[in-house]
């Protein structure tokens, strides 16, 4: 019983932990893609920002966005540059939801546009980014308590 007692607590502590560590990487990775920015080595500073932006960093949102503006790291690409405005705009700065305006309003094809800017959404928005924290959280909960993973393998 006691050690069912001690694994719960350091669970518990770790759960408690996990964002704070996982800010504190993030970061790391930020301050390490501003780097590369500042050194001009696009393409690497690209690849953090675009891994973060996808975590729902509002800030690599707005990097990416302006790279694809820029044609740094990534050929221009208007249409590119307003989906990934448009997902920053979702942090509720009036500056970024006039960008994303201006992007849409400066693409060629607006409604394909807007088509990539939903997809991004869908996929790594406010409301997607949370679905799946929840779905993840459920998940790590059940199989703590013994449940079933979802496959007939593992469970109780």
């Amino acid at each position: 019983m006691k050690i069912v007692l001690i694994a719960s607590c350091l669970m518990l502590l770790a759960a408690v932990q996990a964002p704070a560590a996982f800010a504190k990487e993030t970061q790391e990775y930020l301050a390490e893609a501003d780097q590369y920015y500042l050194e001009k080595n696009y393409k690497q500073a690209y690849k953090i920002y675009y891994k973060l932006a996808k975590t729902g960093d509002h800030y690599s949102q707005v990097q990416v966005s302006n790279m694809y503006v820029n044609g740094e790291g990534k050929s221009i690409d208007l249409t590119e540059a307003y989906a990934w405005s448009a997902l920053a705009a979702e942090s509720g700065e009036d500056e970024m939801a006039d960008k994303s305006d201006l992007l849409l309003e400066q693409t060629d094809d607006k409604a394909l546009a807007e088509k990539k800017a939903r997809k991004l959404k869908k996929k790594y928005g406010k409301v997607a980014l949370d679905e799946r924290a929840k779905k993840l959280e459920r998940i790590k909960l059940n199989n703590q308590m013994g449940g079933c993973t979802g496959s007939r393998i593992g469970c109780s």
